[in-house]
């Protein structure tokens, strides 16, 4: 039974690699609009930590962007513009690293901050957690109002780990379209796709 079940696993595993796009069909999909694009904030300086979330606004308390992650974002935004990737929305984690990926690649003013977008780790009560696991489910299941437009979401690992089995590294970001029922991935880019 063992044997069967890793078997059956196995076979999902590879069937789902196997559906992934490659970086070219993926920016094609995205320059045809549609999509959800889950990113996860550009690198950041793990020298430093998050150390008092009570003020979101007070970055000095936060892990921040580091050079290279600066740098990231700004290519993912020349990208965008060089690929005409057409943005619908931005919506953003209120992590200083999330709002400075997104105004860095998008621009001042370009993104929403949501609150049911938090990242999953620091939120203490178990419910609350599984809230904001459910939020980033309907995220990535709604497709754009506007088909020929693109929803970007500026989000964290865990948050997309425990909504959709999907773990993707800083600055990566996981392409998904919406369904019925579920999203279903098509890929991931990195900022050099770009």
């Amino acid at each position: 039974m063992l044997v069967v079940v890793a078997s059956v696993l196995l076979i999902s595993f590879l069937g789902h690699a196997k559906a992934e796009l490659s970086t070219e069909a993926l920016i094609e999909r995205m320059q045809e609009g549609g999509m959800v694009i889950y990113w996860r904030h550009a690198a950041t300086d793990r020298s430093q930590r998050d150390r008092d979330l009570s003020d979101m606004s007070r970055c000095d308390l936060q892990r921040n962007l580091s050079d290279e992650g600066k740098e990231e974002a700004r290519k993912v935004g020349e990208g965008f513009e060089r690929h005409a990737i057409p943005v619908e929305s931005i919506l953003s984690s209120a992590f200083c690293r999330n709002v400075d990926t997104a105004r860095i690649a998008f621009g001042e003013n370009s993104y929403e901050i949501r609150d049911d977008l938090f990242n999953v780790p620091p939120v203490r009560g178990r419910e609350r957690q599984e809230e904001l696991v459910r939020a980033l489910q309907r995220y990535l299941n709604t497709p754009p109002e506007d088909a020929s437009q693109n929803v970007v979401i500026v989000g964290h690992n865990i948050n997309l780990q425990r909504a959709a089995r999907v773990r993707i590294h800083e600055g990566e970001m996981a392409v998904f379209e919406p369904g019925d029922e579920r999203s279903r991935l098509l890929g991931v880019l990195i900022p050099d796709d770009f």
